[in-house]
């Protein structure tokens, strides 16, 4: 396993763990995103405060984890990482389940809880498909369970990526999950992490759904400028123009192709890509570019800056150590500047 360095110091990094990524106290997109509204609702959710609250998995972030390891690092990547639940016919799931399955096999008097019954049913057949066991199973060999319409829509998902002629190279010939560090001129460390890192591209992956049922395209749109992905593309594009320097000054961590890595290098332009792709209903597909010099990241710059501004100001005033605070003076609520829809 590769020692890689704690805080992350500026470099180009190969195979980082997710977590020893969004660890550090280098600023990320998602962090320059909150700083943009304030600095509490940075630190909150930083490293920098002791308490920040857990980030729990969920149906959602499965889904995300595991459709990127598939189309970005391939099916054996998936395949110890994830596993398919099973069809649920004949599935012992619940408490009654398994006393039906019991009681079936002769057995007149139960036990009362649930693990006594998966006891029981295990010696009546250590083969009873019993949803707890398997579930158990997959996590002792580091596997999650992935819902079985999730599994089927990933799966369709990967196929209309790879075979889309428009798309089938958007996750070939380059590196998965490339991490780059890097030094502000003003001193401020940043990082990004590339989904897909080529040679003249960085590719994107995201996940939409699309309740009010609007034009998929349209719906992506839309999709960008509400999270406002506009921001990680110009700080991923960053990233991506230091990548060179960082690697002439040995600046290298963990394992990667050296040829592909000197291509990257020598790579005169690039640009990066986002692939959005449905998550509920039809799992269709849209990409578009953003490259240097497009007034989209002129204005994402604009917020960057600002979010930077905001960062050291907190940083000035209350440094790592201290909870950061919003401290504004309490003033009379202005009619004028209420909605446009009040008193009608």
């Amino acid at each position: 396993m590769i020692d890689f360095p704690k805080p992350l110091v500026p470099g180009v990094y190969f195979g980082l763990p997710n977590d020893d990524y969004h660890d550090d106290r280098a600023l990320g997109s998602t962090n320059i995103r909150k700083l943009r509204r304030s600095g509490p609702d940075y630190w909150y959710g930083s490293p920098l405060n002791p308490r920040r609250p857990v980030r729990k998995p969920n149906k959602y972030l499965t889904f995300g984890h595991a459709i990127h390891t598939r189309v970005l690092e391939g099916p054996a990547a998936f395949d110890k990482l994830f596993e398919c639940e099973p069809d649920r016919e004949g599935l012992l799931i619940t408490m009654d389940d398994l006393r039906e399955f019991c009681e079936r096999a002769g057995f007149d008097k139960v036990p009362r809880s649930k693990a006594g019954l998966i006891e029981l049913a295990l010696k009546i057949d250590k083969a009873a498909r019993i949803l707890d066991v398997i579930k158990q199973r997959a996590e002792e060999a580091g596997r999650t369970l992935v819902d079985l319409d999730d599994y089927e829509r990933m799966m369709i998902a990967t196929a209309l990526i790879t075979k889309n002629p428009e798309l089938s190279t958007a996750f070939m010939n380059g590196m998965p999950e490339v991490s780059v560090v890097f030094d502000r001129d003003d001193g401020v460390r940043c990082k990004t992490r590339f989904d897909y890192l080529k040679p003249r591209g960085i590719a994107d992956l995201k996940s939409i759904r699309n309740p009010l049922e609007k034009d998929f395209e349209q719906a992506c749109r839309e999709r960008f400028c509400n999270a406002r992905y506009d921001i990680p593309a110009e700080l991923y594009l960053e990233g991506r123009a230091r990548l060179p320097g960082l690697v002439k000054a040995g600046r290298v961590f963990g394992e990667c192709d050296p040829a592909l890595l000197t291509r990257i290098v020598e790579a005169p332009e690039f640009a990066i890509s986002f692939i959005f792709f449905q998550a509920e209903d039809a799992p269709i597909t849209w990409s578009f570019t953003l490259s240097p010099g497009n007034p989209i990241l002129s204005y994402a710059r604009e917020h960057i800056e600002q979010a930077i501004r905001t960062y050291k100001q907190f940083m000035d005033a209350f440094g790592p150590d201290q909870m950061w605070v919003l401290a504004k003076p309490t003033e009379e609520l202005d009619i004028n500047e209420l909605p446009g829809w009040y008193g009608r």
